[in-house]
């Protein structure tokens, strides 16, 4: 982890220049509360695998991402680590609680605008759009983390991965394929996915079966038939010949086969 310690009692000018951007918590707040917000905030800096706040730990800080991914992380009493979610540039790290519930680590490099705790209170004080701005964006990291487990409920291996994946394209156009690089490592999205790394490796290789995605390596994929991603994802799988179809929509995933044919996990 790299930290730019010096006080700065100007405007942090690499903090201004993010905020000016007016990304997630910046979008609503006025040009003399990102002025203040950048008065009180420096640049840090965290390599990918970095703990920015630990869980347990005090809550004496709290960052926006100016670029990279960051991931919320629940350690529970056995020692298992679940991915809850990813934050982008624009959201909050950190809580407005006695300690940290949950560590947030660098999924990438990551640079955040790192303020004391109590100095971004006042600030929520003093500048009501700022708090605006905090409460619209916490409320949707919170919908976003809700919506994703809800959207995981009852889904099978294939239909999970396959929501991800469309997740994680952007909005279609006409191009031949869409190329999604993988941030994640292969363990992290599979806790998110809530599977072992094993499986994951399984149902990439069975989604590439299908015809629906191409793996360019291990980090990328390229999403060659949407249509197709999307059925296997609704728990309707087209085989790679346009041909019969699976019902893995039930909560129990039943499957309707043809005499001999062998169930998908």
């Amino acid at each position: 982890m790299l930290i730019d310690t010096k006080a700065a009692p100007k405007p942090s000018l690499p903090c201004l220049k993010f905020l000016e951007h007016r990304l997630g918590i910046c979008g609503p707040i006025d040009a003399e509360a990102v002025r203040a917000l950048a008065s009180r905030a420096r640049v840090a800096r965290f390599f990918r695998g970095a703990t920015i706040f630990a869980q347990g730990g005090p809550s004496d800080r709290i960052g926006i991402i100016g670029s990279g991914v960051v991931k919320v992380v629940y350690l529970s009493s056995d020692g298992t680590e679940h991915v809850l979610s990813l934050l982008s540039p624009g959201d909050v790290v950190g809580e407005l609680t006695a300690e940290y519930r949950m560590s947030f680590e660098a999924a990438t490099d990551v640079t955040l605008c790192l303020m004391e705790r109590d100095s971004f209170e006042v600030l929520l004080s003093a500048h009501g759009s700022l708090l605006a701005g905090y409460l619209a964006t916490i409320s949707a990291q919170l919908q976003k983390e809700r919506l994703w487990a809800s959207s995981m409920r009852s889904k099978g291996s294939l239909q999970r991965v396959a929501e991800w994946l469309l997740s994680q394209a952007p909005e279609a156009r006409d191009l031949p394929e869409t190329v999604i690089h993988i941030w994640l490592s292969r363990r992290d999205l599979a806790s998110m996915l809530d599977m072992t790394s094993e499986t994951l490796c399984r149902t990439l290789q069975a989604i590439k079966k299908s015809n629906a995605i191409r793996m360019l390596a291990p980090d990328q994929v390229a999403i060659l038939d949407r249509k197709r991603l999307r059925a296997i994802a609704d728990g309707v799988r087209v085989d790679a010949a346009g041909g019969r179809k699976l019902d893995l929509t039930s909560n129990t995933h039943r499957q309707h086969r043809q005499p001999g044919e062998q169930p998908i996990s």
